[in-house]
């Protein structure tokens, strides 16, 4: 079993508070209202279930937080005792379709909760047809929503409770019903997935029985959310999260002022997000959805580096995703980098240099001068205030040296090849500019620069 050190021990389930989870429910006001109605009794059930609960392996803060998530889903955040299947006939078309596959179909069955178990399960999970009433007697029961004759079957055998019999047991009796649904996590093999807290694993081995199933189960997000709340029950501190933008993640089930932050980004961006409350709920995961569809990122629903950068930029303005491989030098200069047009300074200061050296010898070597053939020395050539101090821009000596007088009419060879050496330094400059423009928007289009 992994490390847990950030969960204290549970030595005895019945001294847990569960009010903090408790008071979160939707729909709930104070513990002293709920305490007679299932929700008080599914509470009660847990914590008089120590032995129980450590009889099949559920005996860490994980495993234990898991649980309580998954059972808080299961049970309509334990409001059912058992399945509700009072659907009208819209509802039937929408979560029942493969079953009622015209309007007219699912009238008939419409506000029948009998004859929709009966037709919706029957011929499956070992019940008989729709004839039989098996789907109706066999429907989810208990705080790991139980289904199938079969599965009924099982786990009388398993636990010794006369369920495959008396089905209701486990809706009349919520021990009972803690009890099979512990010994659901223990031979589902869900146990090493919570100690590894991976709740999307621990929520397809309940909802679909094969942990590793690639479907994602029925309200995932919700279930890893709940997770999340339940385990915050067992934390000896508050989860320590990091930044995104230095390689941090956020997820379903995170929560701080950091999840605050970036939930404001999204709001600020006309993604609906479920209120800006500092946790990272179902809402907040399709809002980041949505956003990585629009930019053209990897879709995880979670808040990355990638996705991070990228909520910045959107939230300036900029481009974002697939739109960099259109930028330009202007989208560069955008960012607020005056690189572009330092190497405009670069180019155009080797045209200025170089076009004056090319001046200087032609005059020399076309014998423009006058005199003693000295060549008359240049104005000191003031640098730049906006070129940067790069290793690749060479020093203009602030004047040619004067080359000594020569008493032949010929052209002066020594002035003419430091003009050379000036020319081809020029050129360089210029050709070396353009390449550092096209590198920069290169790495902007590839991001590597933001």
């Amino acid at each position: 079993m992994p490390e847990t050190t950030e969960f204290f021990d549970i030595p005895d389930v019945s001294k847990l508070n569960l009010d903090k989870v408790v008071n979160q429910l939707p729909g709930v006001g104070l513990w002293s209202a709920i305490v007679g109605g299932n929700q008080g009794k599914y509470v009660k059930a847990f914590l008089a279930s120590q032995n129980v609960l450590q009889a099949h392996g559920l005996t860490t803060a994980l495993r234990l937080g898991h649980f309580l998530g998954q059972g808080l889903i299961e049970t309509g955040f334990l409001r059912y005792t058992s399945e509700n299947l009072n659907y009208s006939a819209s509802s039937l078309r929408r979560v029942f379709g493969k079953y009622f596959k015209t309007d007219e179909d699912a009238a008939i069955y419409a506000r029948k909760p009998e004859k929709i178990a009966n037709r919706v399960y029957g011929n499956r999970m070992g019940n008989g047809d729709e004839a039989s009433g098996d789907g109706w007697k066999y429907r989810g029961r208990g705080f790991i929503q139980l289904t199938g004759k079969d599965n009924y079957t099982r786990f009388a055998e398993l636990t010794g409770l006369p369920i495959d019999t008396d089905p209701d047991l486990i809706a009349r009796d919520l021990k009972a019903s803690i009890q099979v649904a512990a010994k659901f996590f223990e031979v589902n093999n869900l146990l090493q997935y919570a100690d590894q807290n991976d709740a999307k694993k621990v929520s397809r081995g309940i909802n679909f029985g094969n942990p590793n199933i690639s479907k994602p189960a029925h309200g995932e997000d919700e279930r890893i959310w709940w997770t999340e709340k339940a385990l915050a029950l067992f934390r000896t501190e508050p989860k320590e999260l990091i930044d995104p933008r230095i390689g941090g993640l956020l997820t379903v089930g995170d929560k701080g002022e950091l999840v605050e932050g970036y939930q404001r980004l999204l709001a600020d961006l006309g993604l609906p997000i479920g209120g800006v409350d500092g946790d990272f709920g179902p809402a907040t995961k399709r809002a980041v959805l949505a956003f990585q569809e629009q930019a053209g990122l990897p879709i995880t629903g979670d808040i990355d580096q990638v996705t991070a950068i990228a909520l910045d930029e959107a939230e300036e303005g900029l481009p974002v995703g697939a739109n960099r491989s259109d930028a330009t030098v202007a989208d560069v200069r955008e960012t607020g980098s005056e690189t572009p047009d330092d190497s405009n300074h670069i180019g155009a200061t080797s045209i200025l240099v170089g076009g004056a050296a090319v001046a200087a010898g032609a005059s020399e070597f076309l014998g423009l001068g006058e005199g003693d053939n000295t060549p008359s020395t240049p104005d000191p050539v003031e640098p730049d205030p906006t070129t940067p101090d790069t290793e690749t821009i060479s020093e203009v000596p602030s004047q040619v040296p004067t080359a000594p007088t020569v008493a032949s009419d010929g052209p002066n060879w020594i002035l003419i090849g430091l003009v050379a050496v000036v020319v081809i330094g020029a050129i360089y400059m210029f050709f070396r500019a353009g390449k550092i423009k096209r590198d920069q928007v290169k790495d902007y289009q590839e991001g590597k620069i933001v």
